[in-house]
């Protein structure tokens, strides 16, 4: 066949493509390659052949010759990097896709794919950019502003995910999912309005759709939030009649079933699902707290061991395995463990440049904190009590808050270093140390009280290591004072959980200028005071990114 007979041949298989016939289209394409194995055309064609064929594979084959043929092509990266995408093979599209996203900047195909890969493989600030560039391309395109509302939700990013998800509800108000997903972005808030927003948003979705277990499911934790524990639990068990081998939703009446002071009946749930096969490790582990909270010890040890064998780095898991078995007699075994004598660290931070000196930076830090433009008074659902607590400290940069951020990431990449510097066998026997991040998100929020105003117990679950700075502290805070008023203390559990021994409570004074280090998953609170002066305080969380 001569070049002009191969670009015949192309004419006559591209009619047969719009006309249907693709086994015709590839016989006739590959007549083209055969004579012109460089016609990058024909080998574009044939992926089309192919895929219509049904040969995924083949497909993809043809596409790589041809962006081998053209790599600067961008149409031929966005058609290949397609094909890996659709065949799952989202690493290997997310090359060609990122290069077609850059190639075509006015197609949102490209950029929205490219946001897909970077999703599947957890690569959500990628994620971010790509459905961000899919919306401002075609910002008439609803399931790019969803995907963006859950990419920023997965990087607990939520004003951001929340205006992405009102984008969404705009251009389809009546669609019950729509409502839905903004009512379960909501639920991540911590202030009433944004509380009693969501529960209305949840209602109008079930409202629209009666059936949306989803929609039961957020109505329950938004209800939990706002103190209406009895709608929370109704709305949970009609949630799992619902959708009873949901995974998410036997834990959202689990969990209610717990807070409301049901413990045995929480651990028939947990145990039932797994029974029916709803087997997650987040099951076995909440099974294991309902089984201790019912006093039933021993049992809790166990599954709360399985838990653990199964996810390695679940934070409350290893935090109840601990209580279970101190409350089991083994109190030596749980402080083991825990590390609690080990793994809390005190770490003096340097002034940043900028300021004279320490007083003057904690001064302007301090003034930064008290006007800080997320300051909320004891927000719902966490833990701050008689106290103010911001949101993302670092959405207000200031030259004392971003000279903070510097020095604090000093600080923790100097910690980071010297626990991957520990032996390989020191480290895969400790659970703390075991789980060691290489890179890290970070989330920064600062805590402003006066007398009587405290931090209840709490741990940190989503996270690996977590610290506090201390800004400013009153005068009741002192060094020989038997009652620690305004410590902080670690080991001692929620009141509900008894058996941790009371020697196994540790406190520490906190001192300005200092930053302490712990595990996440220690229990820890501050301790009231009484008397004039303010505590602020700068608290961080990391988690493996």
């Amino acid at each position: 066949m001569s070049a002009a007979g191969a670009a015949a041949a192309l004419r006559q298989a591209w009619t047969a493509l719009q006309c249907g016939r693709p086994d015709e289209a590839r016989a006739l394409c590959e007549q083209a390659i055969a004579t012109a194995p460089a016609g990058v055309d024909a080998w574009r064609m044939l992926a089309m052949a192919r895929q219509q064929l049904g040969d995924a594979a083949g497909a993809e084959a043809a596409l790589a010759r041809a962006a081998a043929l053209r790599p600067d092509d961008a149409a031929i990266a966005f058609e290949f990097g397609s094909v890996r995408l659709q065949r799952g093979d989202a690493d290997g599209a997310i090359a060609p896709l990122r290069a077609a996203m850059a190639g075509l900047p006015a197609e949102p195909r490209a950029a929205f794919r490219y946001g897909t890969a970077a999703f599947v493989l957890g690569r959500f600030d990628a994620a971010v950019d790509g459905f961000a560039a899919a919306t401002a391309r075609d910002p008439q395109w609803v399931e790019a502003w969803n995907n963006l509302a859950a990419a920023h939700g997965r990087l607990q990013q939520y004003p951001a995910a929340i205006v992405a998800a009102r984008a969404a509800l705009a251009l389809r108000p009546d669609a019950a999912g729509a409502h839905q997903a903004l009512a379960a972005l909501l639920s991540n808030l911590f202030d009433r309005p944004s509380l009693e927003q969501g529960l209305a948003h949840a209602l109008r979705a079930l409202a629209l759709d009666p059936a949306l277990a989803e929609a039961h499911r957020n109505a329950a934790v938004l209800l939990r939030k706002l103190g209406e524990p009895a709608r929370a639990e109704a709305h949970a068990r009609q949630a799992c009649a619902l959708a009873p081998d949901d995974a998410d939703t036997v834990d959202t009446l689990g969990e209610q079933l717990l807070l409301n002071q049901r413990p045995a009946d929480a651990a028939a749930t947990y145990a039932a699902a797994i029974a029916r096969g709803v087997d997650r490790p987040a099951l076995r582990r909440q099974h294991g707290i309902a089984l201790l909270q019912d006093r039933r010890a021993a049992e809790a040890v166990v599954a709360l061991d399985d838990a653990l064998l199964r996810q390695p780095d679940d934070q409350r898991a290893i935090a109840h395995l601990g209580l279970a078995l101190a409350a089991d007699g083994r109190a030596d075994a749980a402080l083991d463990l825990l590390g609690l004598h080990r793994h809390v660290h005190a770490v003096a931070l340097e002034p940043p440049p900028q300021f004279a000196d320490a007083a003057a930076f904690h001064a302007a830090l301090a003034d930064d904190i008290r006007r800080h433009s997320q300051q909320r008074w004891e927000p719902a659902g966490l833990a701050a009590r008689n106290a103010f607590l911001s949101g993302d400290l670092l959405t207000d940069r200031t030259a004392a808050i971003t000279g903070f951020e510097r020095r604090l990431r000093e600080a923790i990449d100097a910690f980071l270093a010297r626990c991957r510097a520990l032996p390989d066998a020191q480290r895969a026997g400790d659970a703390f140390l075991r789980h060691v991040p290489g890179a890290y998100r970070l989330h920064v929020w600062a805590t402003q009280a006066a007398q009587a105003g405290y931090i209840d117990t709490h741990i940190h679950e989503d996270s690996w290591l977590s610290g506090a700075y201390y800004v400013t502290l009153p005068d009741a805070i002192a060094d020989e004072d038997p009652a620690h008023a305004g410590w902080i203390e670690f080991g001692r559990p929620y009141a509900h959980l008894r058996g941790w021994p009371e020697h196994a409570v540790r406190t520490v004074r906190p001192r300005v200028g200092t930053l302490l280090l712990f595990p996440s998953y220690l229990f820890h609170r501050t301790l009231p005071y009484t008397g004039p002066g303010e505590r602020i305080s700068i608290s961080f969380d990391l988690a493996a990114r």
